[in-house]
């Protein structure tokens, strides 16, 4: 379920993930990009659930581990205005498990940062704006990496 105003509301199906669903998270202050992100996570089969802020994907990601359901990737903005930046967010997800795949997604990553980014431990970029096409395979290959 999508936190926050907004008009798109996740299909049924996706709300009531079976158990072994691939499911992914999707961080993103702006409405329009969390749901253009969750659309198109579900539109590969996976579970989209979204988050808002640093705070709310940290409460999300622990409430996923606690009920033995975990998630697969997280798609994160760098650029989280106010509380928890997208780096900080990162390194208390790495802090609670350090096997958490977050792509690092932001308007002011270029194409050629992939090799600094997976530096500094991204498992992935997609800079902004992207198209469903340039999400889907860095997510592709994110996931088949793992």
């Amino acid at each position: 379920m999508i936190p926050g105003p907004t008009t798109f509301t996740p299909p049924e199906s996706a709300r009531q993930a079976p158990a072994g669903v691939t499911r992914v998270l999707v961080v993103d202050d702006e409405v329009s990009m969390r749901a253009l992100g969750c659309a198109i996570v579900q539109s590969m089969g996976y579970q989209a659930i979204a988050a808002n802020t640093g705070e709310e994907c940290i409460d999300i990601f622990r409430n996923h581990l606690h009920r033995n359901e975990p998630i697969a990737a997280i798609i994160m903005d760098l650029a989280l205005p106010g509380g928890m930046s997208g780096l900080e967010t990162t390194d208390l997800l790495r802090a609670i498990d350090p096997r958490v795949a977050v792509i690092a997604s932001s308007g002011y990553l270029q194409q050629n940062a992939r090799a600094a980014a997976l530096e500094r431990g991204f498992a992935g970029i997609l800079p902004k704006p992207y198209s469903p096409e340039r999400l889907t395979a860095e997510l592709r290959w994110v996931l088949n990496r793992r």
